[in-house]
């Protein structure tokens, strides 16, 4: 008699790509993997830890609690909904609004089974989730000049000492970036560091931008 497969699932692979889809659904928004948790207690509903989802994120849960799935189908379907429970005028609300929920093909945001499905390896993951191809080196040096020169000029035509000028960015930034991310961008900025090509990768929004750039645009067209 054959002997039956006794693997667990979900497999290690499978919990790697369920942990690179939400790696990249947080870098689609600029999110870290705490702000699913201060949302849940700023709004007073049932959310995902913060040390569950960085570890979710990373491949580390075999077996996570059934109600984690449901954590997961709340979080997207008030996402979809734009249900964010919180006053307009909270500082969360900035940061929410720039997500997008997971859907499938049909744009029927995900559930609790569709994250369970995926997490065991029987569902696929969104287009969008799979890893972008890395820049060349000569690519990610060009990106940084670039960025670096617009700021530049820019903040001459505002008359900013490159001190005023970083401050002003990092207000229209902050919610688009992570605080890391802001420090590298800092050093890019001001021509002292350029991104490498994995910094780049991590800065795409899963739509073929790169969110560096984005905030950047956003601050070059204020008006102040």
């Amino acid at each position: 008699m054959a002997q039956q497969d006794q693997s667990p699932l979900p497999s290690a692979e499978a919990r790697l790509v369920f942990g690179r889809t939400l790696q990249a659904w947080c870098r689609r928004a600029g999110w870290g993997h705490d702000l699913c948790m201060k949302w849940g207690k700023a709004a007073g509903f049932p959310s995902v830890a913060d040390s569950t989802f960085n570890r979710l994120q990373n491949g580390k849960i075999e077996q996570p609690f059934p109600i984690t799935f449901l954590h997961f189908g709340i979080l997207n379907s008030r996402i979809a909904t734009r249900d964010y429970g919180l006053p307009e005028s909270h500082p969360l609300v900035a940061r929410l609004k720039r997500q997008e929920p997971i859907t499938a093909t049909d744009h029927t945001p995900w559930r609790a089974s569709e994250f369970f499905s995926h997490f065991i390896g029987e569902l696929e993951p969104p287009s969008w989730a799979l890893q972008p191809s890395l820049l060349s080196l000569e690519q990610a040096v060009q990106l940084s000049a670039a960025a670096a020169e617009r700021f530049r000029v820019k903040a001459a035509e505002r008359a900013l000492a490159p001190v005023q000028a970083w401050q002003s960015f990092q207000l229209v930034a902050t919610g688009l970036l992570s605080g890391d991310e802001l420090a590298v961008m800092r050093d890019v900025l001001a021509g002292w560091a350029t991104w490498t090509p994995e910094q780049l990768r991590e800065l795409d929004d899963g739509h073929g931008e790169l969110r560096c750039n984005t905030a950047l645009d956003a601050w070059l067209q204020r008006s102040d």
